[in-house]
């Protein structure tokens, strides 16, 4: 356990520090050109989880590429946001039917345009709030609740599952996951939505306690969601970009169920200011 904690700890410090120096370099810029390698890194890793490893470098290619074109209009063109994704999708329906000579059967081609769709929502869709969170009045504080809330959360969970957790969650899923992590992981959130009323000062204290909560439970079911897409595909980890935590997706996986709901927290309140 010391060993695997030293790791990760090793791993999160190094990710944070670059987040910082970027930041100092190029201020939100940074932080955006971070989220841009994110999703590519994370989209490379959803490439090989999805996608049987039949299927043709050419259409990795394409779902790769889609993934990416979905992320950059959904952040940069809201106003045709959901115009331009519809025809990138069709787009990349259409070359799946024209070159259904590459997959060995039709329920083939019909199972990677399934999956694929699922993973442009996922890659392409939901990593786009958290983009967006930096572009709003106090968007920078905001940014660094979801990343907090999320991180914490997976923290509290690792710590308290690993020295007090005994009744499994969900062990077809996540056989290491425990009730009395996920508590954990939720107190460590509330921690953060605590601590945030300092940089948050014109949010009610009990709307950011509750913003954090609904949180918390978001971001575990999206790690829960990560590890069924691992368990169809029969891989342990997405990838090895960080050691002792995995690859992209296995950082933020939570982070992307997250993001919406802090976008839309963040939206109401300083509405409301």
């Amino acid at each position: 356990m010391m060993k695997s904690l030293i790791t990760r700890t090793t791993s999160a410090f190094l990710a944070i520090s670059l987040l910082i120096t970027l930041y100092y370099w190029l201020g939100l810029d940074g932080l955006k050109v971070i989220i841009y390698f994110s999703i590519a890194a994370g989209a490379f890793e959803l490439t090989n989880i999805l996608l049987p490893r039949e299927t043709s470098t050419l259409h990795k290619a394409l779902f790769f590429i889609t993934s990416l074109l979905v992320f950059h209009t959904s952040t940069h063109y809201p106003a045709v946001g959901m115009l331009g994704i519809t025809i990138f999708i069709v787009f990349f329906l259409i070359v799946g039917v024209l070159t259904n000579q590459n997959f060995s059967s039709i329920d083939g081609l019909l199972n990677y345009q399934t999956k694929a769709l699922l993973g442009f929502v996922y890659i392409g869709l939901l990593p786009s709030y958290a983009y967006k969170l930096l572009d709003l009045p106090n968007g920078l504080n905001w940014f660094c609740l979801l990343l907090a809330t999320v991180f914490a959360g997976d923290i509290g969970a690792y710590l308290v599952g690993v020295l007090f957790g005994k009744h499994k969650m969900m062990p077809l899923l996540s056989p290491n996951k425990t009730w009395e992590g996920a508590i954990g992981g939720l107190l460590s959130s509330l921690f953060i939505g605590y601590l945030a009323s300092r940089a948050l000062p014109h949010v009610p204290i009990m709307g950011l306690l509750a913003t954090t909560l609904i949180t918390g439970v978001v971001a575990q079911a999206g790690d829960f969601f990560e590890s069924l897409l691992k368990r169809v595909s029969g891989v342990k980890d997405s990838g090895r970009i960080m050691p002792g935590h995995g690859g992209a997706l296995d950082r933020i996986d939570g982070v992307l169920f997250a993001s919406p709901i802090i976008m839309m927290a963040a939206s109401l309140f300083e509405a409301l200011q």
